[in-house]
């Protein structure tokens, strides 16, 4: 390809954006180069862009940003090239070509270690690339995140073409609608586990943030017979009963106690089905379980 420059929004350090210009790489064999369309911001990228510099702190083996970074785990837009000769198919095994629309999942597992090789979740992976995140922008080809005029996709990513009646607007909350699985999980624990919700099953989501606000869509795809969103935010609320919330509990405005006779009240003395914590507050843990029938 020509040496054009490409723009990318570069995290330098906590709280200090650049700007910075990059070479347009050639993509070597089993990679692609993306021509980006839309992003997302998560709220991992404002964590880190407030100084919150080590992840999966909690895990075997957590990691440290490598500044500079280009952001961006929430991708999608156009292969713009291809390395090597190819064939390329999708993660579904779907024929990939120039110039279509794919999202990328945000995350590589390495493929070798113990829990690659023994088939576990790829998020249990212990040397985990992850774009936007923790691949540095300082190394060749450097354009590893979304906010950016192109990603260069390695080999191993998840990648999967959108359809051609799926806005990039929506296909950019793929990544973000993944994490709802775990409402799908929680479903298979009930007596007709492929079955969408039944007409009197209540889902209670603590929290109506953006993923919040995911688990609220989803539980309403599933079919779910009442959703009850708790938040402190008035504005997420309204913006909960939007996407399918029946009812809505404002935390700041409650005591624990209102908020928890409120749900058996809703639910004819039963309490929730299933409770989503997405509020990400220790206090949160106990009220779900406390909501629970």
């Amino acid at each position: 390809m020509c040496a054009q420059a490409v723009l990318a929004a570069t995290l330098v350090e906590p709280g200090r954006y650049e700007l910075r210009e990059y070479p347009l790489p050639d993509p070597e064999p089993g990679c692609l180069l993306v021509r980006m369309q839309v992003s997302g911001i998560c709220g991992t990228d404002k964590h880190t862009y407030q100084g919150h510099t080590t992840q999966y702190a909690a895990a075997a083996q957590p990691k440290q940003i490598p500044f500079p970074i280009i952001q961006g785990h929430e991708n999608v837009g156009t292969i713009a090239a291809m390395g090597g000769s190819g064939p390329y198919t999708d993660f579904e095994g779907v024929p990939l070509k120039l110039d279509d629309r794919v999202v990328v999942g945000p995350n590589v597992s390495c493929g070798t270690c113990y829990y690659c090789r023994y088939d576990f979740p790829y998020y249990l992976c212990e040397n985990t690339a992850d774009y936007g995140n923790n691949l540095s922008a300082k190394n060749p080809p450097h354009l590893f995140g979304g906010w950016s005029q192109y990603l260069y996709v390695l080999p191993g990513s998840f990648v999967v073409r959108v359809p051609n009646d799926l806005p990039s607007e929506i296909a950019v909350l793929t990544e973000i609608m993944a994490v709802t699985v775990g409402l799908d999980r929680a479903k298979q624990v009930s007596a007709f586990p492929n079955e969408s919700f039944r007409f009197d099953d209540t889902v209670v989501v603590l929290g109506v943030g953006p993923l919040g606000m995911c688990f609220v869509t989803k539980a309403r795809m599933l079919g779910a017979g009442m959703i009850i969103a708790v938040d402190l935010s008035d504005y997420r609320l309204n913006f909960a009963k939007r996407l399918g919330a029946d009812h809505a509990l404002n935390a700041a405005h409650t005591t624990l106690s209102e908020r928890l006779t409120a749900v058996r009240d809703l639910t004819h003395g039963r309490g929730a089905d299933v409770v989503v914590e997405c509020a990400g507050v220790p206090a949160a843990i106990p009220e779900a379980l406390d909501m629970l029938r």
